[in-house]
């Protein structure tokens, strides 16, 4: 049972208005769509890299009832940005001053990858959604740590590494878990050859018990979503591997594979509106079959307060956009802080009662 908050505490501080929301849908995001997906992307990494107010373009609520911890490292607010944004770590400072909870870059890989043919997104607008077969390019683990190691954290930030073969995770997770707060096993990308021709239930559990002993910080593991009842056992057994072998949190999930002529390789993984059931069903799913204590980062489909409150009553901890910040611009984190702290206040309660993980 929640416990109930004081007048003072209700009111949060005023901010999470979204002012970045307005603006971005009457001219950035016309400008941006007007442009190839991956030309529209490098524009905004370059915005990035700019002086800009970003505390003010992101609106984050501070109301103190979203504060909640994961895996042991405090957070402002429950939304955090998925892996794929900044595929560099170039831009955690800017996007953590958004006012997200916690920052997820990369995937790495432990060199340097190109991914595959160009083209590799498609915009679906209709759907607030879009296809992707990127193919996980980076400029490398080291690379990476060196981003990271020049900027101060304004916040939490995690790490995703690509489920390599054992030497290559070992040293890339030892190049970056030094810079950050979390790293992040990405176990899942539907846009990679390596992991189709392996038993992937026992490479899980091996890269996790070499890393157990050679880790100080917590682990996430990202797993693939699921439709069919075979893949929903696939995944199951993955998450239960996770949590024997220490894992400190899964992330459901990653995109759903989908054809798609418009891409180089004739497919993808698709992102965004079109995704949000499916991801409602893997937390709930994932939630029943590994109890109240392990946490869980939805992922997936969400754009709004209500898809937000709708993950977090399925079983999440906390949230993860991406192809939302893509559609609705810097001031989701706002609307999306704003309408959860308005949710809270109308049930009198803190989020930590709400996720039962604090």
């Amino acid at each position: 049972m929640g416990r109930a908050r004081g007048a003072s505490e209700s009111q949060g501080t005023g901010q999470g208005t979204g002012q970045g929301t307005g603006w971005y849908r009457s001219v950035a995001r016309p400008l941006l769509f007007s442009i190839p997906p991956e030309a529209a992307h490098r524009l905004a990494q370059g915005l990035l890299s700019l002086p800009l107010p970003w505390e003010r373009l992101g609106g984050a609520d501070r109301d103190p009832a979203l504060r909640l911890s994961l895996a042991g490292i405090p957070l402002a607010n429950p939304v955090g940005l998925a892996a794929g944004f900044d595929k560099t770590g170039r831009h955690v400072d800017a996007l953590g001053r958004l006012g997200f909870g916690y920052v997820v870059c990369g995937t790495f890989t432990r060199r340097p990858r190109r991914g595959n043919a160009k083209p590799r997104i498609v915009r679906y607008p209709e759907r607030a959604s879009m296809v992707n077969a990127m193919g996980l390019p980076n400029p490398g683990a080291e690379a990476a740590s060196r981003a990271l190691s020049r900027m101060a954290p304004r916040g939490p930030r995690v790490a995703s590494i690509a489920d390599q073969g054992l030497p290559e995770v070992l040293e890339a997770h030892a190049v970056l878990e030094p810079f950050v707060d979390a790293i992040e096993l990405n176990a899942s990308c539907p846009n990679v050859a390596w992991g189709r021709d392996r038993d992937n239930e026992a490479h899980l559990a091996n890269l996790l018990r070499e890393l157990a002993s050679r880790r100080a910080r917590p682990l996430f593991v990202k797993l693939p979503p699921f439709r069919t009842k075979v893949e929903r056992e696939v995944v199951l057994a993955l998450a239960t591997i996770a949590r024997e072998q220490g894992a400190e949190a899964l992330t459901i999930s990653n995109t759903l594979p989908v054809r798609d002529a418009r891409v180089s390789i004739g497919r993808g993984g698709l992102s965004g509106r079109a995704l949000l059931d499916v991801t409602l069903a893997c937390v709930r799913a994932i939630r029943g079959a590994m109890g109240q204590e392990m946490p869980v980062n939805a992922c997936g489909g969400i754009s709004t307060p209500a898809d937000a409150l709708a993950a977090i009553e399925a079983g999440a901890t906390t949230v993860q956009v991406y192809t939302g910040l893509i559609f609705r611009g810097p001031g989701v984190v706002g609307e999306l802080t704003a309408g959860l702290a308005g949710a809270l206040r109308s049930r009198q309660i803190d989020l930590a009662d709400l996720v039962g993980t604090a």
